[in-house]
């Protein structure tokens, strides 16, 4: 949503663009001196944060959707004036505040009260009421209804004042890891995306990924499959990716000859894995440094098959729906020459290439992101064809897009606190994980089939990094504990969480698309889950097979391309993503043989994801059984058309 139009829904005059776009150079202002030089304690730091992102929501978020009323105006300058209340009382005293942690005052009650109260309605304004309410369940589950829950789920009533120390009066809430990590991390990488988004490179990415795939059959969706792989290094969500990248690609794919409900449905499964698109990944990959205790270095090497096999999934899917279609090439003229691009344009590779060795080489992520957009402005200037971008209102455009978009982000950070600290305070997490080990026996494909089901709930309401936060200390540890791989239980998480925004009922990067599009929402989002069908067998096959994440010998890894490869490729066969026949050819065959032909290749997707002997050879038979169907029905189709 552009600036003015945020303001207008706002109920704000235009005169205030130059106070928001204050606010966020001061935000950024603050995060580079802090890079540069940290003489500020981490309290002083993400109260001051926290007190702007309070103030930032409450001054130009309305309580509603309709105008603000003089009366709603005063009430919410009241929260902005309370907002900088109960943050700089923390800045200012922080010392004595934390060392009185279990022994408060009566100011410190109403501080720390007004505080959960303020964040969670801030958190209302911005993302929705899904998040404030799951942290109102898990602020009352220590006060009031915990020990009246069954089994593992039961715990010990704590006092309010213990509470509230953790969730405000100390760094394990609202204050905590969360908010340290979007707040160190994730905050700058926003900026850089904006700032590649400000300065033409990404525009260079579209430019670049039709030259490589525009004339190839179905081009224009494989331009939104390899643009939206490129620009998940530019924007922060899946959402965000289907709106930057999808009202040029999905026109494009409309014109070629997609249907809209296909074309939009591209989009969307496109965009949603470019959130785990190495080597700059989607915002809860990031959570994973703190959470997994994992570099980033090694995150995004254990990352690379998994994005590579989800991309080919929906580059296939695409081909062969233009196969289908019999859509043909498009004219290489009318598509940029790669060459000239490169030699024109090629520089724009370069600050993700800088980032990317610096991650690889273990430098501080801070200072990496930091020096990379400055080398970002850099190329701009001294690239004659981006030289165009570079002015003072795209500096300062994309300095205050950046900080726009993470607001939201930061806020749903300080609400997640909430909840981390209250699973944290009753070992809730200990107790899930027991649980999950309990009611899947101990049989690991059970407890990832469990997981899986708790990130899709979860994402009919609530962010990927949201959901990544809670699940990744109440999930996580259990499937830990049942062997599954430190890098395979966080990367499963997060890949479930990501697939929710493809996952009927509620879909938020289809619906995204399909608006787009023009299209029917949930058949979009019942093509997009089709086509991301990866998504959805990639983590089980990398949880139970270590070496499609770069673990181990390079035996186990061969063995473990060489399976998920078979494996998704009867997947494939069996939800027509690769289609071995005409189209036309299921009309004249009885229901049953279909059936029977989907469930066998099915199978075998299923079971060669168990890295053991019995179930590879049955999955084999199920492939073979299934191309053998595939056979007779081709020599009976030939025979047909001899004899007449």
């Amino acid at each position: 949503m552009s600036e003015n139009k945020d303001d207008q829904a706002a109920g704000l005059p235009r005169s205030v663009e130059g106070f928001k776009t204050g606010i966020c150079l001061v935000m950024f202002a603050l995060q580079v001196w802090t890079v540069l030089t940290w003489h500020l304690d981490d309290a002083e730091i993400r109260g001051l944060f926290l007190g702007f992102v309070l103030l930032f929501a409450f001054a130009f978020y309305p309580a509603t959707k309709k105008s603000r009323s003089m009366g709603a105006v005063a009430v919410d300058l009241a929260m902005v004036g309370l907002s900088l209340y109960v943050t700089l009382y923390v800045v200012f005293d922080f010392v004595e505040i934390f060392g009185r942690a279990g022994d408060i005052n009566t100011q410190d009650y109403v501080v720390g009260s007004l505080a959960v109260l303020l964040v969670l309605e801030a958190t209302r304004r911005t993302t929705g009421w899904a998040l404030p309410v799951l942290s109102v369940v898990f602020i009352l589950y220590p006060l009031a209804y915990g020990p009246y829950m069954p089994g593992v789920l039961n715990s010990s009533t704590f006092g309010f004042e213990r509470v509230l120390t953790l969730l405000y009066l100390s760094m394990g809430g609202i204050l905590g890891v969360a908010f340290k990590v979007t707040l160190e991390f994730i905050f700058l990488f926003i900026i850089f995306g904006a700032f590649l988004n400000r300065f033409g490179i990404a525009e260079f990415f579209i430019d670049f990924a039709r030259a490589v795939a525009g004339t190839s059959r179905g081009g224009s969706a494989k331009v939104a499959v390899v643009a939206s792989s490129l620009m998940g290094t530019v924007n922060g969500s899946a959402t965000a990716n289907v709106a930057s990248t999808g009202v040029l690609t999905i026109p494009m794919m409309k014109r070629e000859g997609f249907t809209p409900t296909f074309a939009g449905a591209v989009e969307a499964a496109a965009s949603t894995g470019g959130q785990i698109m190495p080597p700059i990944m989607g915002a809860a990959a990031f959570l994973m440094v703190e959470f997994a205790r994992i570099p980033y270095s090694e995150i995004i090497i254990h990352a690379l098959l998994p994005a590579v096999f989800y991309f080919a999934m929906v580059w296939a899917a695409v081909h062969f729906e233009a196969i289908r279609l019999g859509l043909a090439r498009a004219a290489r003229e009318t598509l940029p020459d790669i060459w000239p691009l490169l030699r024109s344009r090629g520089t724009a590779f370069l600050p993700i290439i800088f980032l990317t060795v610096m991650i690889l080489f273990k430098q501080a992520l801070m200072d990496s992101v930091l020096w990379s957009l400055v080398l970002t402005i850099v190329i701009a200037i001294v690239t004659p064809d981006l030289r165009k971008y570079v002015t003072f209102e795209n500096l300062v455009g994309a300095v205050a897009d950046g900080v726009k978009t993470s607001i939201p982000l930061l806020l749903a950070s300080a609400c997640a606190g909430i909840v981390i600290g209250t699973v944290m305070l009753t070992s809730l997490s200990i107790n899930i994980s027991a649980m999950i080990v309990e009611l899947s026996q101990g049989i690991a494909i059970v407890a990832l089939v469990l997981s899986a089901i708790c990130c899709l709930i979860m994402g009919l309401g609530l962010p990927t990094q949201i959901i990544y936060l809670t699940l990744a200390i109440l999930v996580a540890p259990g499937l830990v504990d049942m062997g599954i791989s430190v890098p395979g239980a966080h990367l499963f998480i997060i890949y479930f969480g990501m697939m929710s925004m493809v996952t009927p009922p509620i879909c938020f990067a289809a619906f995204t698309a399909a608006t787009l599009a023009g299209a029917d929402l949930m058949k979009t989002g019942v093509v997009a889950f089709r086509i991301a069908l990866a998504g959805q067998l990639v983590p089980f096959y990398f949880a139970l097979n270590p070496g499609l994440l770069l673990i181990g010998s390079a035996t186990d890894i061969a063995i473990a391309i060489a399976r998920a490869s078979v494996g998704l490729f009867a997947a494939g066969l069996a939800f027509e993503i690769f289609r071995m026949w005409p189209a036309n050819r299921d009309a004249t065959v009885p229901r049953i043989v279909i059936y029977v032909r989907r469930l066998v290749f099915f199978a075998a997707g299923i079971a060669l994801i168990f890295p053991t002997i019995l179930p590879t050879v049955i999955g084999i038979a199920c492939l073979l059984s299934g191309l053998l169907i595939v056979f007779l029905l081709s020599r009976t189709e030939r025979r047909i058309a001899t004899d007449s």
